[in-house]
Parts: structure tokens; sequence; C-alpha cells
């Protein structure tokens, strides 16, 4: 689409830029992108991933990460599923692939262990549990 103007409306259109702020909004932008990349990294704590695992409601709740020894990712938080609260960690290595899981109930004075409670409900569950955690939990907490 061509859009003709007359020299007069080229030289109003042009001092309306002259005198707009403009040029002072784009070397706002420009620190504003350079303030955003030196920027504190964003704070993932308290961070909720819901999801199913075989129909059943699940939610993670993220809470720190530590790098240990060995250069694999440790992820703590809470797991609420299936009327318990289990705290616990998910292990990834360097390429955020999972490697380890363990979850304790906080609701038990025994050893309650989601894991095992996934297995014995079907071993099945536990995988599509660590499907979710590999599809949806791991990438929306790696930075």
């Amino acid at each position: 689409m061509k859009i003709i103007i007359t020299e007069r409306q080229y030289r109003q259109y042009k001092s309306l830029l002259e005198q707009s702020v403009y040029d002072e909004e784009d070397d706002d932008d420009d620190n504003y992108l350079n303030n955003y990349r030196s920027a504190e990294p964003f704070d993932k704590e308290g961070m909720v991933v819901k999801g199913e695992v075989s129909s059943i409601p699940i939610k993670f709740t993220y809470s720190e990460e530590n790098v240990n020894d060995n250069n694999e990712t440790e992820y703590f938080g809470e797991i609420q599923f299936y009327g318990d609260e289990f705290l616990g960690i998910i292990v990834t290595d360097k390429r955020g692939y999972l490697i380890d899981v363990d979850f304790y109930s906080t609701l038990s004075d025994d050893d309650v262990r989601l894991q095992k409670v996934l297995k014995d409900m079907n071993p099945k569950i536990y995988y599509e549990f660590e499907h979710w955690l590999d599809s949806d939990v791991i990438p929306q907490i790696q930075d």
C-alpha cells in the first residue's frame, strides 16, 4: 500500500518527529535492555508446576537448587499427590536429563517414599511420573 502526501504534509510530519521524544525513548530502550541483561536471575523459589499422573492431580513446588561435586544439579521441592505431601529431590545431569528422584512423606512417621507409593499403585504410574518430571517440571525449573 502506498500513501501519497504533499510536501507540506511531509514537512509537518518531519517537524513532529524532530520535536518528539522518540530519540530519547530509543536510548531508554537500549538502557532497559542492558539493565535487563545484567539483572539478577529470576527467583524461582515457590514456583508451582501442576499436572496429572494417571488422572490423579499432582503439584510440584520448587524450593532451591544445588550443583553437587559430580556436576549434577539437585532440585529440592515439595510434591503434593494423592492427599499426601512429599519433600525431596530431583537430580539431573549437566545436560538436564533425569538421573534420580527421592521424595519422602511429611505426613507419615513411617518411611513412606513417593517412588514406592507410585510403584505399588502400578509400575506404569511411576514411569508416567518420571515422564511428567522430564517433560514438565525439569524444563520449567532449569535456568
